[in-house]
């Protein structure tokens, strides 16, 4: 029998190369969780960690390139609808320059370029 241990999931520096799979119970943020996961990938927010190991997408990926796989047809709606809702809000703060969003300001401060970063959102 394998033994399994739930971790929290920190979106800012969640690993983003390979395949990832979150699991999680009704309410607990997943759709919120990838939304922000998504975000990273089309703006090319990769992690540095000295070691190497993720930095595979520090390079900003079309929405071609990104696969999420939902259940139901309807949490595919739900999350297609609120990915483009962050993706708007997203677009948003960075012409702003700053955001009450924790995780948009983090974006916003982490990344260069954001007039290259807006227009890969309108893009998105």
């Amino acid at each position: 029998m394998s033994s399994h241990t739930a971790t929290p999931l920190n979106t800012r520096h969640f690993p983003l190369h390979g395949m990832r799979l979150i699991e999680a119970s009704a309410g607990t943020g997943k759709t919120y969780t990838i939304a922000n996961l998504y975000l990273r990938l089309l703006l090319g927010h990769g992690v540095d960690n000295g070691k190497g190991d993720n930095t595979a997408h520090c390079q900003a990926l079309a929405v071609d390139q990104i696969l999420v796989v939902t259940f139901t047809e309807a949490a595919t709606g739900e999350l297609r609808d609120r990915v483009r809702a962050r993706i708007h809000d997203a677009r948003l703060a960075f012409i702003e320059g700053h955001s009450q969003d924790a995780f948009f300001q983090d974006l916003i401060n982490d990344l260069d370029r954001h007039d290259q970063r807006i227009q890969l959102l309108l893009a998105a």
